[in-house]
């Protein structure tokens, strides 16, 4: 399996394919896993050999975004904890298939490149809700005492999760959004 930041996956693409979604967030790291084949329908046998499974719902799927947090607060000199933005760091791992054999023909590796850019649009969903949210355990850190404050932003973080769950739900893990392959 190989590992890019979405930074340095846009720039190994050929200017003729779509920017990665969510390049402009920080901390993105993207994971392929290769699948091949001559045609549509046997690249798409070797996606359905490959697929992950979502841990949330035990779907198999064809992408898979998962996000962390680290946080920390501060004690202020009035025994208060807070924490500002930048106590809170996000990061996120997309894993998306990648097309391993180079010598397909151009109007296959096209509807490839069309499928994945449609994929990674579906998976920009839960990159942008986790990073969109992130102020979310600022907000429950502050609202806690310091005693309650890891509770707090563990219980915020559990309410981002289920958005993200809401999103797959809603999309049918992106059956909805995500153009065929064939």
């Amino acid at each position: 399996m190989r590992m890019w930041t979405s930074a340095a996956l846009a720039l190994m693409m050929p200017a003729a394919e779509p920017a990665i979604p969510f390049a402009d967030i920080p901390n993105v790291t993207i994971r392929s896993y290769e699948v091949a084949g001559g045609d549509a329908a046997a690249i798409r046998r070797s996606i359905d050999a490959a697929r992950l499974t979502d841990t949330h719902d035990g779907a198999r799927v064809d992408a898979l975004t998962t996000w962390r947090y680290r946080w920390r607060w501060h004690r202020d000199a009035h025994g208060t904890c807070t924490a500002a933005s930048e106590d809170v760091v996000f990061s996120a791992t997309v894993t998306v298939p990648r097309l391993a054999n180079g010598s397909v023909a151009p109007d296959l590796r096209a509807r490839f490149e069309h499928y994945l850019q449609s994929l990674l649009a579906h998976e920009d969903g839960h990159v942008r809700n986790g990073w969109n949210h992130r102020g979310d355990i600022v907000a429950a850190i502050n609202k806690a005492t310091c005693a309650t404050a890891n509770a707090a932003a563990q219980a915020a973080l559990e309410a981002i999760a289920a958005q993200d769950i809401e999103y797959d739900r809603a999309t049918r893990h992106g059956l909805t959004t995500i153009a065929p392959l064939t």
